[in-house]
């Protein structure tokens, strides 16, 4: 494989560890089933509840659930303030322009009286007498 090659894979894996934390956590758990109901599982001294090591699992993906969330979450509010900023950067509540030149007036469809129909003209016309 050349470098380039070694850098799209990369890439790629580095792109994909995100979307590949839970399956992760559950292989973890399947892996290492018999450490975590031994040592790590909240219920392990109450076996008549059957837990096996499942507190744990729950445990995990409810701190990768907050996570995902609070970033998601610190995102949005990161995105609402540039756009805040970027809106009105330049905008004073108090400055008002007085002036009325027609010059100052944007033309929004400047070749609007080139193109005419008759249609138009022959049905939206007032009712005669």
């Amino acid at each position: 494989m050349s470098g380039k090659n070694y850098i799209a894979l990369f890439l790629l894996v580095l792109i994909n560890v995100r979307t590949l934390v839970v399956p992760l956590v559950y292989m973890d758990f399947e892996l290492r089933k018999a450490f975590i109901i031994k040592n790590l599982c909240e219920n392990r001294f109450k076996p008549e509840l059957h837990c096996n090591g499942k507190c744990y699992l729950a445990k995990k993906l409810n701190k990768i659930a907050e996570d995902n969330a609070s970033k998601e979450t610190n995102k949005q509010s990161q995105a609402f303030k540039k756009i805040l900023e970027e809106v009105f950067e330049n905008q004073s509540l108090f400055t008002f322009n007085w002036s009325h030149d027609p010059a100052d007036k944007i033309v929004i469809f400047p070749d609007l009286k080139i193109y005419t129909n008759a249609f138009i003209s022959s049905v939206f016309h007032p009712p005669s007498a």
